[in-house]
């Protein structure tokens, strides 16, 4: 009987062991999160602040001011540029009326000399011609200085030409080169008062718009702006057509 009973609780036991194993053994599944809670959980994690707005508005601000600084450099460039061509200009032509003038000149001494036994040559005639080859000779050597950038020199030799010659031809240029090579050297008393004296006394000379046209930069340039473009205006209607009136014209258009 007793044993009976063991081999019936022997068997029971092993029933409940051989249910037990199979249900230990199943394996235990782990559950991950999926991809997306994942990555913004990590995004949220690394994400910083944006930048402050403030400090962007002042950049910004910064960039504006730097291109309308450059625009206004610019501006001033392109002015600088054309004053430049337009001196050029105006220094070309002058060299041209020179050399035209010096040119028609030495035609007239050439005549006086040519053919003397075909007309009788008083001895008056023969000192004047021989007088204006000296003169000629003077005033070249006055021009070779400022070509020579000898402006002390230059000043010299032509301040002292117009006081030897005040009512010879070449009197006028002499005086209006005076002033420009005063103007050069930052005497700007000293120009005015030579281009005044080629508008003044010598009133219908070809130098004559060239000086009011000086006597109105010099104006512009001190900062007497009714008084230059007075000046400016003077060349334009009584002097129309030449390069004064020209170079005035642009003075104003470019105020």
């Amino acid at each position: 009987m007793f044993k009976k009973m063991v081999i019936t609780s022997a068997a029971v036991i092993g029933s409940t062991f051989g249910f037990v194993v199979p249900v230990m053994a199943e394996p235990v599944v782990i559950q991950s999160q999926p991809d997306h809670v994942a990555n913004s959980s990590s995004r949220g994690i690394s994400s910083s602040p944006g930048p402050d707005p403030a400090f962007v508005e002042n950049l910004m601000f910064q960039v504006r001011d730097l291109e309308q600084q450059v625009a206004e450099q610019r501006g001033l460039v392109e002015e600088l540029n054309y004053q430049i061509q337009m001196l050029q200009q105006e220094q070309k032509e002058r060299y041209v009326d020179l050399d035209q003038r010096l040119l028609n000149m030495q035609q007239q001494l050439d005549m006086q000399a040519v053919a003397p036994a075909e007309r009788e040559v008083s001895p008056s005639l023969s000192e004047s011609a021989v007088s204006d080859e000296d003169i000629l000779a003077e005033y070249n050597a006055a021009r070779d200085l400022i070509r020579n950038r000898d402006f002390p020199g230059a000043i010299t030799a032509l301040a002292d030409f117009a006081q030897a010659h005040p009512n010879h031809e070449l009197t006028p240029n002499a005086w209006y080169w005076l002033g420009e090579v005063h103007l050069v050297s930052r005497e700007v008393t000293q120009a005015q008062a030579a281009f005044e004296t080629v508008v003044d006394d010598f009133g219908g000379h070809a130098k004559v718009p060239d000086s009011l046209y000086k006597l109105g930069v010099i104006a512009q340039q001190q900062e007497r702006g009714s008084q230059a473009t007075e000046l400016f205006n003077r060349v334009i209607s009584e002097y129309p057509g030449s390069q004064s009136a020209k170079l005035a014209q642009a003075r104003l258009d470019s105020n």
